[in-house]
Parts: structure tokens; C-alpha cells; sequence
């Protein structure tokens, strides 16, 4: 058996995340349908496929800008890790971009960085529309 490379191991992570998460259409898990013996053995062809298809640069990247755990992402968002209830809340209101890896919620940095941004600039934006309606309720 040959040694397991950072990238086979990142695939390896979303191919068994991906035999246990639950279909949007509906149904049980592959994991659940097939038993876990076979589902272990389909992982680990799904992630010798990706990373055999996935550049070994992009998966470095996206490994060093992958957030795992609400407590990691309230660390980078809030430089507090207990603030992870927060980011529950967030995900669960779908005003938050994460994403799920199994049961464990998920972020990339530099898309959080960028959604930041996108909230600093709606903010300004919307209290300048917001503004006139509320000199409006005063003059009323």
C-alpha cells in the first residue's frame, strides 16, 4: 500500500463525508444503504479518483483555506472560538456562507473574507436607503 499524499488525504476526508451525508433528494446514506465495509472501499476509489483528476496546487490551497468546525470559523470570524453558537445561528438562518463536510460545518477563508467585504458595503448601502423612509416616519 502506498503512502497517502496531502491531497489523497483531503479527498479521502470529502469522499467519506460524502458516503455519510444524506441525499437532497431524500433516502439514507450511502454509508447506511450499502454497509460501512463497502462504503469504505468506495471512498477511498472516490478519492483516489479526485485526486488523480484534482491538481496537487489546488488542493494545497484549498486545504490551508479550509475552515473545519464552527469553532475554527467563530476563531477566524470573531477571533473567539467560543463565539461558535453564534456561527450555528448564522448557517442555520442561511445568512452565512459554510457549507457541510458530513455533520461539520465548513468554510473557506477567502470566501468568508469576500462575503465580509460584501457585508461592509450592503451595510453602508443600506442605511443610505433605509435613511430616507426614517426622516419620512419622523415628519409624519
Amino acid at each position: 500500500m502506498h503512502k497517502a499524499t496531502p491531497a489523497t488525504e483531503l479527498c479521502l476526508d470529502v469522499a467519506r463525508a460524502t458516503m455519510r451525508v444524506k441525499p437532497a433528494t431524500g433516502g439514507l446514506p450511502i454509508a447506511s444503504t450499502v454497509g460501512s465495509d463497502l462504503a469504505d472501499i468506495l471512498a477511498l476509489e472516490l478519492a483516489s479518483r479526485l485526486a488523480a483528476v484534482m491538481p496537487s496546487a489546488l488542493v494545497r490551497t484549498i486545504g490551508e483555506d479550509l475552515l473545519e468546525g464552527a469553532d475554527a470559523i467563530a476563531e477566524f470570524v470573531y477571533s473567539d472560538r467560543t463565539m461558535k453558537r453564534k456561527i450555528y445561528h448564522l448557517v442555520d438562518r442561511g445568512d452565512f456562507p459554510a457549507f457541510r463536510m458530513g455533520d461539520k460545518i465548513c468554510a473557506r477563508k477567502s470566501t468568508l473574507l469576500s462575503w465580509i467585504e460584501e457585508q461592509e458595503k450592503a451595510g453602508t448601502s443600506h442605511a443610505q436607503r433605509i435613511a430616507p423612509a426614517i426622516d419620512e416616519q419622523k415628519g409624519q
